[in-house]
């Protein structure tokens, strides 16, 4: 919104520019064509203050231009008028429809902006005795549906969630948001991943008039002080092991959320057994491409492996850094990984 000086200055300019142009036309021969620069106040107006405003000065002006062929004869005064009245309404129709173009575009990119900092928060919860860290990178060639959440259960655990939307652009980053949200909502009330996923199947397949939204998910359980992991997955990547990046095995079928009200997914579990931690992660992180090659899981774990005994954050910065390094422009995917690690236990009380 135009504040009130600012408003006041502009429709000044307006209203100047809108006497220049007679005055030189009065100056000047009436059928010299100088009229056509009312289209600079007229574009002026429709600019700063919209279509109604650009349409309304259009109008004055022309009924100036009438005003003032009354004291300079014009000929075919008719044709002329039509052609200049059609001429300044053309104007101030484009310019307003510019004006609202680039609005949108704004509005668009401000609520876009919003939506991936929901989805991808870059400052992280406290999560006692697990060290954990996030590395996201937007794709370059626009919004995709990648997310992630890490959150503390309510029995005291760490839950971290990867998710990514079936396709891209706005639509796929809202499908993301609402995903996300659920999935937060649910994690008040439960730390068990196969259920929390099964919640957010059931919240996806009951949106109304929804059509083909798929998503891809994955949720891991760590408690502090423990040595299990417990997870599920749904149609996403598993979680890998730290430092060498083998797939944590499971048994059970998994279906992507979305594909199947009655969808019920199942829980794996191991045990750490002396291993540094877990990767969870999208597929950006292994399909980014060099020549046309992707990364892959092998390359990757060549980025992983001089890393072992690294914190988590600077692991995944390290990581991110090398990917990016090796990678060819533009990052066609997000790409996004969490680290998590348990925190060694402090010495015992003596």
């Amino acid at each position: 919104m135009v504040g009130g000086s600012s408003r006041t200055v502009r429709i000044a300019w307006i209203l100047a520019g809108v006497l220049v142009v007679f005055a030189v036309w009065l100056a000047l021969a009436a059928n010299s064509g100088i009229a056509f620069f009312y289209a600079v106040p007229v574009g002026l107006a429709a600019w700063w203050f919209g279509a109604r405003a650009g349409f309304g000065v259009a109008l004055g002006c022309i009924a100036i231009y009438a005003l003032g062929a009354q004291l300079d004869n014009v000929d075919e005064f008719e044709l002329a008028l039509a052609i200049r009245a059609l001429a300044l309404f053309g104007v101030a129709a484009v310019v307003a429809a510019l004006r609202e173009r680039l609005l949108a575009l704004e509005h668009s990119a401000e609520e876009l902006e919003a939506i991936r900092a929901a989805l991808t928060p870059s400052d992280l919860p406290d999560l006692p005795g697990i060290d954990a860290a996030a590395a996201f990178v937007p794709s370059e060639l626009g919004v995709s549906g990648d997310f992630f959440l890490l959150t503390n259960g309510p029995d005291g655990s760490t839950l971290a969630i990867v998710g990514d939307v079936v396709g891209h652009g706005p639509k796929a980053a809202r499908l993301a948001t609402f995903v996300r949200a659920q999935l937060a909502a649910f994690a008040a009330s439960t730390s068990d991943p196969a259920e929390l996923l099964n919640l957010a199947n059931t919240a996806l397949t009951d949106r109304p008039r929804r059509h083909r939204e798929l998503v891809s998910a994955v949720c891991l359980r760590m408690k502090p002080n423990k040595t299990d992991i417990c997870w599920a997955v749904a149609g996403h990547p598993p979680p890998l092991w730290l430092p060498g990046l083998e797939e944590l095995s499971h048994e059970t079928r998994t279906f992507l959320l979305g594909a199947d009200a009655g969808l019920s997914l199942e829980n794996s579990a191991v045990e750490i057994d002396g291993r540094e931690g877990v990767v969870v992660y999208t597929d950006g992180a292994t399909d980014v491409r060099r020549d046309g090659k992707p990364l892959g899981l092998e390359g990757l774990a060549r980025f992983f492996a001089p890393l072992a005994g690294l914190s988590a954050r600077a692991t995944v910065a390290e990581v991110e850094r090398e990917i990016l390094a090796w990678a060819d422009r533009p990052i066609r995917d997000d790409l996004c990984l969490l680290v998590l690690k348990p925190e060694p236990a402090g010495p015992a009380a003596g």
